[in-house]
This record gives structure tokens, C-alpha cells and sequence, in this order.
């Protein structure tokens, strides 16, 4: 997938309060206990490593999540393994 950039106003709170980001897409944020990565404004994957339940979804993206702090590809990808591995793992390695 080619790397594009764009420059744009995303809303962070319920207040008309807005953030300037630059990003690349994909573009990977992470929150205390989810990371994303978005291949568009609206589109991407979140991985979810909660203590009570662990997930991974494909899924429209709330814009606002793109003010989350800023990550790396390897920081996801290490994530994404984990919580893949995990699931694989509670599911007696059926596939998913």
C-alpha cells in the first residue's frame, strides 16, 4: 500500500474542540489498552488487550481516535501477535 499524507482536523471531545494531526497512512495510534491501525480517515483494524476480554476487529474507526498517541508499525504488529497468538490459543488453535 502506498504511503499517502494528508493534513487534517479531527474532533477529540464532545465539545467543538478540534486537534490538528498529520498523518500517513496506515497510521498507528494507541490508547492505554488499544491500538489501530488506520488505513484511511474511517477504516482500520483495533486490537483490544483488555485484562477481561482481548479482541481483534476490523471496523470503522471513530475519527477522533486518530488524536490517540501516535505509535509505531512494530508496537502494533507486536500487539496484533499477542492477542492473536492468544486467541488461537483459547480456541485450541482452530483457525479463526
Amino acid at each position: 500500500m502506498k504511503a499517502t499524507t494528508e493534513k487534517i482536523k479531527v474532533k477529540v471531545n464532545v465539545a467543538p474542540k478540534y486537534k490538528e494531526v498529520e498523518v500517513s497512512f496506515p497510521y498507528y495510534v494507541k490508547d492505554e489498552f488499544v491500538l489501530v491501525k488506520f488505513f484511511d480517515r474511517n477504516k482500520g483494524i483495533m486490537v483490544a488487550d483488555y485484562g477481561f476480554s482481548k479482541h481483534i476487529q476490523y471496523m470503522d474507526m471513530p475519527e477522533n481516535w486518530l488524536s490517540f498517541k501516535p505509535t509505531t508499525e512494530a508496537v502494533f504488529n507486536k500487539a496484533f501477535d499477542k492477542v492473536m497468538n492468544f486467541l488461537i490459543k483459547i480456541n485450541n488453535e482452530k483457525a479463526i
